[in-house]
């Protein structure tokens, strides 16, 4: 059974990110094949070929016969009561469920990927991830997702449709460790509509004359929030693995640890990850890995109530609470970093094209991009804060197509102590000969008292100069591709600006969430999330 959940799981991880339901009629259970296709051994085969086998020609295993699709719906209700009991979560109603073919899942992925909204929204982002380096300039990121994805993806729990959808080419008793997580969303929607209460974590990213004059402008809970879903929904997963031993991670200190470095491996070593650009790493990885260690933390302090129904009620509010969960049971309170409004600065030469927040899991993708990965952690978790605006030359218009040689950059990050702003400022000046084609260092004046500086670095690159500077308040000030004369004034506003004027922020979020944005990057993630897990199940056993 290990074996076979191992090479199946990718298409079962889907799970709430993937969005509506897989068409509207329900599918009756298949006629029994004539032989069992799934019972026999392949022998000769190595785990890699049988894997090859299985994705490339599914439909010719044996379907679920009648009386095993009744077992299967039958053990829904079973699998329901071990996950709510595990999590605490109450039963408030049946879960719906049905059988679906692989035709049904496939057509759903293409109907998903064909919703070009989500392209136009997310172009802005995808500019300014390639703008910071987070991209590569000619990089296509919907190309390289969609040419990623497999062709199946999930069966999975529908938040709209309040209806768990089973896999008809797989037995029976091959599917209950992922009923196991993703009964747990369903537990998880009956108790707090999951999809409001994820969309409760995006008014951040509203534009700033829609914000409540009450919203907190520095909560960007709403990737976050994605991890304690996913999260909570591997721990239930592990528990379900875990019980004919009479194990649970909460009586089985330290477990997640173990299992971490061999999971994170896997993930690494994986071809599917060895051509992505990190930030689709990082982002990929994140509700399952990081989320998993953030909801064994909670699980280990304060028991099964902090971790379920409290990180419900009191959801992290960014990554940076997710990545260093003392931050979050603390309640860290971290001072507001923002931009002042410099728009009478830049005069009609530039318009605001983004904006939002650099957060933790951000700087940690940059840092391993173009510094020490071993290091990148332990630099990172000296985030306090990040934001950012872009700027359009208004020379192009809206609806030209630009590149980033029209944008420029402000950018303001604050560390914990000196050290790690002076360290973070070294690898973001090192990175510019990386990520531009021409890097000249400049020089930089001579500047001392108060009001200067505590480090300063010029390079004139093909599209204007890049400016970093460090200051004695463990700031890290940021300009890219302004003129030297206006980005001094800018950083003369950002040093001296009121708070209440802020840029005309378009969101404030952290700018890798926004992949989220994209079907396709979930379909990507999900079979991210299925080489974390597989290794994690291995490790139970």
């Amino acid at each position: 059974m290990a074996s076979f959940f191992r090479l199946m799981r990718f298409v079962l991880v889907c799970g709430l990110l993937c969005g509506s339901v897989v068409g509207q009629q329900s599918v009756s259970p298949a006629p029994a094949a004539s032989g069992d296709a799934g019972s026999a051994p392949d022998k000769g085969q190595s785990l890699g070929e049988l894997a090859r086998k299985m994705r490339k020609d599914h439909t010719a295993e044996a379907q679920m016969s009648q009386e095993d699709a009744k077992d299967l719906f039958r053990s829904v209700d079973k699998i329901v009561a071990f996950a709510s009991e595990d999590s605490g979560f109450p039963k408030r109603s049946i879960v719906k469920r049905r059988l679906v073919s692989s035709v049904e899942v496939e057509q759903y992925t293409r109907d998903q990927e064909a919703k070009e909204e989500y392209a136009q929204r997310f172009a802005r982002s995808e500019m300014t991830m390639k703008k910071f380096g987070f991209l590569p300039r000619e990089f296509n990121l919907r190309e390289f997702v969609v040419k990623a994805n497999g062709k199946e993806i999930a069966a999975y729990y529908d938040d709209e449709t309040k209806m768990i959808s089973l896999l008809n080419w797989i037995p029976k008793d091959r599917q209950a460790p992922i009923l196991a997580h993703e009964l747990t969303h369903a537990l998880q929607d009956q108790n707090y509509d999951l999809k409001a209460w994820l969309k409760a974590g995006q008014a951040a990213s509203q534009p700033a004359e829609s914000r409540s004059s009450e919203a907190d402008v520095d909560d960007d809970s709403a990737g976050a929030r994605r991890a304690v879903v996913e999260g909570q929904a591997q721990i239930v997963f592990i528990d379900y693995l875990l019980a004919p031993m009479g194990r649970t991670l909460q009586n089985t200190p330290g477990l997640i640890y173990q299992m971490e470095e061999p999971a994170v491996k896997a993930v690494a070593d994986s071809q599917l990850l060895h051509d992505a650009p990190m930030i689709l790493r990082e982002m990929g990885t994140f509700p399952y890995r990081e989320g998993l260690i953030f909801e064994g933390e909670l699980l280990e302090k304060g028991g099964k109530k902090m971790a379920f129904s409290g990180a419900f009620a009191r959801p992290p509010r960014n990554t940076h609470e997710v990545l260093q969960p003392t931050a979050y049971i603390n309640s860290e309170k971290l001072p507001s970093v923002s931009i002042p409004d410099v728009q009478q600065i830049l005069s009609d030469n530039y318009a605001a094209y983004d904006s939002g927040g650099i957060g933790e899991l951000d700087v940690r993708a940059l840092l391993k991009t173009y510094g020490n990965r071993k290091a990148a952690d332990i630099l990172a978790a000296g985030w306090q804060g990040g934001a950012y605006v872009a700027y359009r030359r208004t020379a192009k218009t809206a609806t030209d197509a630009l590149t980033t040689a029209d944008l420029a950059l402000l950018y303001v990050s604050r560390w914990k102590s000196s050290q790690s702003a002076e360290r973070f400022a070294h690898v973001y000046a090192t990175a510019i000969a990386q990520r531009y084609h021409n890097a000249t260092p400049q020089a930089v004046a001579s500047c001392a008292g108060a009001k200067c500086p505590a480090s300063a670095v010029q390079i004139l690159t093909e599209e204007g100069p890049v400016i970093v500077e460090q200051w004695a308040d463990n700031t890290v000030l940021v300009s890219e591709s302004f003129d030297q004369v206006t980005a001094g004034k800018l950083v003369d506003a950002v040093r001296q600006g009121n708070a209440e004027a802020r840029a005309d922020n378009l969101c404030h979020d952290e700018l890798g969430m926004r992949l989220y944005d994209l079907p396709e990057f979930s379909a990507f993630q999900a079979q991210i999330g299925e080489r974390v897990l597989r290794e994690l199940e291995s490790t139970t056993k």
